[in-house]
């Protein structure tokens, strides 16, 4: 395989994680609206519940979990801030 196929499927990867990234903000938008009025927009429960299942899957896969933990920490903290703009916060 060559450089080019190796970066061509890295940017067919790379297009497949900006579409679920862009799916996982509009679930997230949406629960954060259903929960509106019960907790939080941002659950440090429900956070610490993502990051400790994103770890399992990573060391699962053969990905440092201390990479996708940092990863994960960084999408929780940028859709929470999107959410409080969004809800005037």
């Amino acid at each position: 395989m060559s450089l080019e196929d190796l970066r061509l499927q890295i940017n067919a990867i790379d297009a497949r994680i900006v579409v679920l990234l862009a799916q996982r903000a509009r679930l997230a938008k949406e629960a954060a609206r259903l929960v509106q009025s019960q907790v939080p927009i941002e659950s440090k429960d429900r956070q610490e519940q993502i990051i400790h299942h994103v770890r399992y899957m990573a060391e699962h896969q053969g990905l440092s979990p201390n990479v996708a933990e940092r990863i994960y920490r960084t999408i929780l903290s940028e859709f929470a801030a999107m959410e409080k703009r969004e809800a005037g916060l």
